[in-house]
């Protein structure tokens, strides 16, 4: 069997990818396909051997007669069953009988991307290509006055300097494109256009201004997600009381693979798009601009869908396929456009930063009775339009409603900015997990118990929580006393239909605290491939660590400060955990996402371990 890539096309359906949705969505459709397949498979030779379809068989793509021991391939019945009228009805296969689905298999496209064969949207080299690179203004937003085209164009292997734009999220951003007949000569060709700016209105934004704004703002009352008892009655009347605010910083999606495409506007308006994109299907914006008839759009336009280095939501943002495809169409040629380091770090658009105001009551036995969360922060969707006084529904994701407190309170309050946001891995749960959860361990030392044992006495009314949480209570060793210098934290977080929850262990070892080992407990529900599960949990680990640890995104005079990986760190192999371990919660719940539930709860565990 081979397995081939497809292009993008309408005849699959929604193509695009994001909010760990593909097992969630796919999994029923595909056992239907594949078992309605089967049987017509199964049904065709029955016919071509005049026997009892009941009688028969499969297995190892083969269909067997039972009684003779006849058997016949897929491939030789292929051709036929197409003419099979489809079964609707088919009847699934119980989880007891899964010989595949739960079982670790080898991903067939591992080894190319190990051994360098593996085409990415950077290896996209079509004849005559030409090379691009944008020049934006150095604030988030500005409007274009004047730049020296002569002194680019006298750059040797320059070609052409035009302008184009980029939409971000409603705003038109002007850039200058630099094309040339190799990338150095593009980019020394932007370095000559000595470009100027007129956004003096948009230099008032730094990182200071905008969370003291939103910190006020969590003051006021905010829109309504989930109430219960009567938390401001009882919060005033408290004698005892714990207040906290904490705040999470704004991040790059730093992607390995930098923001890419690959467009040839031909002169005869056909096209050809090599699109590393989480939203590849982009005949529709092509044809419409070009005019073609939307029934040929996709016999004009030919889209490839290369592995993409890294997507964690900002591909699906096709800003880099919209500049270029304006260079390809006013040239004519194929055209590669490469953002640099610089532009992807501090253009954006980035994760949200946020701010959370906690609020706990207390008992005189010192048991809380209520707790309150205020988030504050912008919103992904009401980005360029107004809210209307309804929360945005992906701001509220991961504040775990679940906790058996007498009263709560969780409200939100939208803060606008100029600053663009956009999806980043886990959305709003990378900000709202690290948050809850460390607060959650606060009310939990004040209230003299232990971190795990609080969340399971709290949750006790949640099945599924309490099982992941005495999986880690197992598979770490949570009860063994700590040596000296060391520290433990925990932290469990619903995200995307997942419950993860990690401990994480450190140690203070030659003058340097070191993470020794991280342990997960993963319910997903029912999974397909535990290895790929463990895979995603384990990147998400290193991704949460990575925005815990290291650099924040900040801003002074309405531009970022960081630019490239000497500024905006990663995490590095002598700093990640010596040991990742994931554990599985075997179960026959519906299937939860993975590419993202296991990166919430890391940033609290590491906070709770300090």
């Amino acid at each position: 069997v081979e397995i081939v890539k497809s292009s993008a096309s309408s005849a699959y359906g929604r193509q695009s990818i994001g909010g760990s949705r593909s097992i969630r969505t796919q999994f029923t459709p595909m056992r239907k396909l594949g078992a309605t397949t089967r049987d017509a498979l199964l049904r065709t030779a029955a016919d071509k051997w005049q026997v009892d379809a009941k009688a028969c068989t499969t297995e190892s793509g083969m269909v067997m007669h039972k009684s003779s021991g006849r058997k016949i391939s897929y491939g030789e019945l292929a051709q036929e069953a197409t003419k099979a009228a489809l079964n609707e009805d088919v009847q699934l296969k119980s989880k007891k009988d899964f010989k595949i689905i739960g079982k670790a298999t080898i991903r067939p496209d591992l080894a190319n991307k190990v051994n360098g064969k593996a085409d990415y949207g950077m290896d996209a080299r079509p004849e005559g290509l030409l090379y691009a690179t944008v020049e934006r203004c150095p604030t988030l937003q500005g409007k274009l006055t004047s730049f020296d085209k002569t002194a680019a164009l006298a750059v040797p292997g320059v070609t052409d300097v035009l302008e184009i734009t980029r939409n971000v999220y409603g705003k038109r951003n002007t850039g200058i494109a630099v094309v040339a007949k190799n990338q150095y000569a593009a980019l020394q060709g932007r370095k000559k256009l000595n470009s100027k700016w007129d956004n003096a209105a948009f230099t008032k934004v730094d990182t200071e201004k905008l969370f003291s704004d939103m910190e006020s703002l969590s003051l006021e009352k905010g829109m309504e997600h989930v109430e219960k008892g009567d938390f401001e009655t009882v919060y005033n009347s408290a004698e005892d009381k714990l207040d906290a605010v904490y705040k999470l910083p704004y991040l790059s999606h730093t992607c390995m693979e930098p923001m890419n495409a690959t467009v040839h506007i031909r002169p005869d308006n056909t096209a050809e798009v090599w699109a590393s994109s989480q939203s590849p299907q982009v005949h529709r914006t092509i044809a419409q601009d070009l005019g073609i008839p939307l029934e040929q759009a996709e016999e004009k336009i030919k889209v490839h869908m290369p592995f993409m280095g890294g997507g964690f939501g900002r591909r699906s943002m096709n800003d880099s396929f919209e500049e270029c495809y304006q260079i390809s169409k006013a040239l004519r040629k194929p055209i590669k456009l490469v953002w640099t380091r610089e532009d992807d770090t501090s253009q954006g658009p980035f994760r949200q930063g946020t701010v959370h105001r906690f609020a706990a009551t207390f008992n005189n036995q010192g048991k809380p009775t209520g707790m309150q969360t205020k988030m504050v922060s912008q919103a992904i969707t009401t980005q360029g339009r107004e809210s209307r006084g309804r929360i945005p529904f992906e701001v509220m994701e991961s504040i775990n409603t679940h906790y058996g407190f007498e009263n709560m309170s969780f409200r939100y309050s939208e803060y606008k900015s100029q600053i663009p946001i956009h999806w980043w891995r886990s959305v709003f749960a990378a900000t709202n997990g690290p948050a809850y959860e460390a607060f959650i361990d606060e009310v939990a030392v004040k209230s003299g118990q232990d971190s795990l044992a609080f969340r399971k006495d709290y949750l006790k009314e949640e099945p599924r929580f309490v099982k992941v949480l005495e999986r880690l209570e197992k598979e770490s060793d949570w009860n063994k006393p700590l040596g000296s210098n060391e520290g433990k934290g925990l932290a469990i977080v619903e995200s995307f239909g997942t419950i993860v929850a990690q401990a994480l262990f450190l140690k203070k070892e030659n003058g340097r605290v070191t993470i020794p080992k991280v342990v997960a407990v993963v319910d997903c529900g029912i999974y397909i491939n535990p290895d790929q599960v463990k895979a995603q949990t384990e990147g998400n680990i290193i991704f949460g660590l990575t925005a815990a640890l290291k650099d924040p995104i900040t801003f002074k005079n309405g531009a970022a400060e960081q630019a490239n990986f000497d500024t905006y760190r990663m995490l590095r192999l002598n700093e990640a955990p010596r040991s990742i371990e994931v554990h599985l919660i075997d179960n026959d719940e519906a299937p939860g996402g993975v590419g993202e539930p296991g990166l919430p709860p890391i940033g609290a565990a590491l906070f709770n371990a300090v």
